[in-house]
């Protein structure tokens, strides 16, 4: 095992030892976020046989992923591209009467909430200062992780591109789920393992980030909101970015 990496003997949700392998195993990489260079192990996707989450079988480290995260630049995301996931949860979020509390969880530099900050009350956790500070300036509340309790519920929690990144998927939806107000709903977003050609899962342009360590299916979907005491009111399958359609259909048969 090369420094900086651990391996995954148990599923990072429901810790049970009982998975298969999906497809092949992926060559290693590096990446450079900053001044510092990140090396990803060669791994291999497993898929557990208990609760359905698919995870890296080598991952880095705790230490060297939050490492990354404070040196990734999320800049280049905040841009108003039309992403297909942003529209599903404008469309949510506009049927919120105005002064509804929102709380985006990972909010980066805010783009998801910045043109609801006048109607709604909008508060956000980022870990990455810079990007917290943009968020800062469009009008979103930054709060510490720790903090979440602190505050009144929530008429809706968002946590989107962040439920890849979780070595520990659970506590943290089910304390998010715990901050609902009555009638309040969790919106996730996060790639489906469904949707890609399991052979080629491993390769996947969404497993080759050194961040994504977990990908869901829509059973472990169903399996994460009934232990969080949730209920699946929607299931939107939708590109990522913006791509044709002959794309995406070569994308999951190659």
């Amino acid at each position: 095992m090369s420094e900086g990496a651990v391996a995954v003997t148990a599923c990072p949700a429901c810790q049970a030892a009982d998975f298969d392998q999906v497809g092949g195993t992926a060559g290693g990489f590096e990446t450079v976020a900053g001044d510092a260079r990140f090396v990803q192990p060669p791994y291999a996707v497993r898929v557990c046989r208990a609760c359905g989450l698919y995870f890296k079988s080598v991952r880095l480290s705790d230490e060297r992923l939050a490492a990354y995260y404070a040196a990734l630049d999320g800049t280049p995301f905040d841009i108003d591209a039309g992403f297909p996931t942003d529209r599903v949860l404008q469309q949510r979020l506009d049927t919120l009467a105005g002064g509804r509390r929102v709380l985006d969880f990972g909010c980066s530099t805010g783009r998801i909430l910045r043109r609801q900050s006048g109607r709604l009350t909008c508060v956000g956790v980022e870990p990455n200062l810079p990007a917290a500070a943009i968020a800062r300036s469009r009008g979103i509340e930054i709060i510490a992780a720790d903090a979440v309790e602190a505050h009144a519920p929530f008429d809706a929690i968002l946590l989107t591109d962040v439920f890849e990144h979780l070595t520990q998927p659970v506590p943290l939806v089910m304390r998010l789920a715990s901050r609902l107000a009555p009638g309040g709903w969790l919106g996730l977003v996060t790639g489906n393992a469904d949707a890609i050609d399991p052979r080629r899962l491993a390769e996947s342009w969404y497993m080759r980030l050194p961040g994504h360590v977990i990908m869901l299916g829509e059973c472990h979907l169903q399996w994460l909101a009934a232990t969080a005491g949730l209920l699946v009111s929607d299931a939107v399958r939708c590109s990522h970015y913006s791509v044709a359609l002959s794309e995406r259909i070569r994308d999951r048969k190659s």
